[in-house]
């Protein structure tokens, strides 16, 4: 194919305008392959709160002791609601995390 000789030797300053900027970030070899993977349909690129997403919803629920609404609230920059519907399942199940110290109804001998 003619244009495999052309792809060899293809620089930023080829592309147009429009494809300019994503390669001067991705380079432009990693552009030639986004083409051939994705080329003709739409990509959408998320942004960076969306690529940590789950990753921030886990240590949500790693780090939910019962107590620490507002403190995951603040170090994730997440709303209230946010980390209510995370932990939803740990506070109906009651599996959250005693806190350290704490009794349990089963601890008492009675």
């Amino acid at each position: 194919m003619v244009t495999e000789g052309i792809l060899e030797t293809l620089t930023v300053d080829d592309l147009q305008e429009q494809h300019k900027a994503y390669a001067r970030i991705i380079g432009i070899e990693n552009m030639v392959k986004l083409s051939e993977i994705f080329g003709g349909s739409s990509f959408y690129i998320p942004k960076k709160q969306e690529l940590v997403k789950n990753r921030v919803f886990r240590a949500i629920s790693e780090e939910y002791d019962g107590t620490n609404i507002r403190e995951l609230c603040m170090k994730y920059d997440v709303a209230e609601s946010t980390v209510y519907k995370v932990v939803k399942e740990q506070i109906s199940r009651g599996t959250r995390k005693n806190i350290p110290g704490q009794m349990s109804f089963a601890d008492y001998n009675i």
